[in-house]
């Protein structure tokens, strides 16, 4: 295991780079979201001409701070950076995490030449570096972080990106249906500490139980295979390789100086290590939540139940197209569900495969016992249920009534349950969805949008069994 627990336990962090300037990105991403964020080690401030800023003292080097320095965030200019990295030598730093921008990825001589200086000094003096050109370390339990408003509660899911800004955006997708991370680090250059490094550690770390990434390119391939190899053998590794195409191989050039090669040689890499490839953020974050909540899958038959005849008929498209199988169910088992819901209650329900419980959804009981009869079926492998989200007040409070159905339900059957919450872009609407979804996934229910992202997340999943 790389020894690199310590850089996500820093017992004192100096921020270079503050400035009076309240719109600075030094003073959002460090100094406010540490302070914000509940940060309670030492924290020292270094300027080389301000006194005190945000009512801490300022130092003007890091010589100049009386403690030890374990971790030192760089927002200077990149001229200035190897000054600074012969004092967090001279000062024995453990980490110096650099924000600065400016180096390989500008594809200029004096930009490359620049990184490899900083990454010599740093080699020769004992100093990790994590950078240039990224945001750095999220970790809830030793309260670091460069986002002040990501969750504060941890979770098991270890996160290495190249990309600051997509490591906020699927941190932020991710906690709004319910995903917790354990650590996540956003490494962008990766001059010194890499993807095959970080994959090392999360393999090893027993906080982490699922590993996600996003690569945009490697400099040791024969590492990053063999760091891949042994992560898959130990647990769910997910990956979003950034630069696919041609163009987009040339931006993420100029994004972190990454080479990111054919996209059919990672696909291929990926598939042979049995590493799951998703295509956008969203579809990480409904990969991760399967990962979180479903036991592995035997198989591909679906059990669709719920409310709505043209929901039902678009389920089975869209889940058929994305290579499940809903297989009709037998006499015996439609004869055990039209005791539950007899013609005589609404003649409009269905019970093949898909169910369609129509209006009597919105009954708990009689929702509860068509689930679990349905769950308890051994020809399925597992159950997709849907409902709409109504508008108004009555409407709110029967699809609770139904998603405390499904979950109460969900407690005495041992299928794999997901569910289907479809929605609309009204407040009212989207302010019931999202409160149910985390109901959901505090129950251990994964929750998508649309059929589309439920099937292609499930076929996926059962893919990665399969393998």
């Amino acid at each position: 295991m790389p020894d690199l627990e310590y850089i996500f336990h820093p017992k004192s962090i100096a921020i270079a780079g503050a400035s009076r300037n309240p719109q600075n990105p030094v003073n959002f991403f460090y100094l406010n979201a540490l302070t914000q964020f509940g940060y309670e080690e030492e924290l020292y401030l270094i300027h080389p001409k301000a006194s005190e800023l945000s009512g801490l003292k300022v130092y003007p080097s890091i010589m100049d701070v009386p403690g030890p320095v374990d971790h030192v965030i760089c927002g200077i200019r990149a001229s200035l950076t190897p000054q600074l990295m012969r004092e967090c030598v001279a000062k024995g730093v453990k980490l110096v995490q650099l924000f600065t921008a400016g180096f390989s990825e500008t594809g200029q001589e004096k930009g490359i030449r620049l990184e490899r200086e900083i990454a010599e000094i740093a080699r020769q003096g004992n100093v990790r570096v994590l950078g240039p050109n990224c945001l750095g370390i999220y970790c809830p339990d030793s309260r670091v972080s460069y986002v002040s408003s990501f969750p504060k509660e941890s979770g098991s899911v270890g996160f290495l990106c190249q990309s600051g800004g997509n490591s906020y955006d699927l941190i932020h997708l991710g906690a709004a249906r319910g995903v917790r991370f354990s650590k996540v680090v956003s490494y962008g250059n990766a001059s010194d500490i890499n993807e095959a490094e970080l994959l090392e550690y999360f393999t090893h770390d027993p906080q982490t139980k699922v590993i996600i990434g996003y690569i945009e390119g490697t400099r040791d391939g024969r590492r990053l295979t063999n760091a891949l190899q042994k992560a898959t053998e130990a647990k769910p590794v997910i990956m979003l390789k950034g630069g696919a195409t041609e163009a987009g191989n040339r931006v993420a050039a100029s994004h972190t100086g990454a080479l990111a090669g054919s996209n059919a040689t990672w696909s291929s890499l990926f598939h042979q290590l049995g590493v799951m490839q998703v295509y956008d953020l969203q579809e990480m974050v409904d990969s991760i939540l399967l990962f979180l909540h479903l036991k592995p899958l035997t198989g591909r038959k679906a059990g669709l139940i719920g409310i709505g005849g043209g929901c039902s008929v678009l389920a089975t498209d869209v889940c058929t197209r994305e290579g499940l199988t809903i297989v009709p169910f037998p006499l015996e088992l439609r004869e055990k569900l039209r005791e539950i819901m007899p013609d005589e209650l609404d003649p409009g329900t269905s019970m093949r495969n898909p169910v369609d419980v129509s209006g009597l959804g919105w009954y708990p009981d009689i929702f509860s016992k068509a689930l679990e009869t349905v769950a308890n079926y051994n020809g399925i492998d597992f159950v997709l249920t849907y409902v709409t989200v109504p508008i108004g007040k009555g409407g709110s409070r029967r699809v609770n009534g139904h998603i405390n159905s499904l979950i109460a339900t969900k407690k005495r059957v041992d299928k794999p349950i997901a569910t289907v919450l479809q929605r609309n872009d009204i407040p009212e609407v989207a302010n019931v969805a999202f409160n149910l979804q985390n109901k959901c996934a505090q129950a251990g229910i994964p929750v998508f949008p649309s059929f589309d992202q439920a099937a292609r997340a499930i076929n996926r999943f059962a893919q990665h069994y399969e393998r």
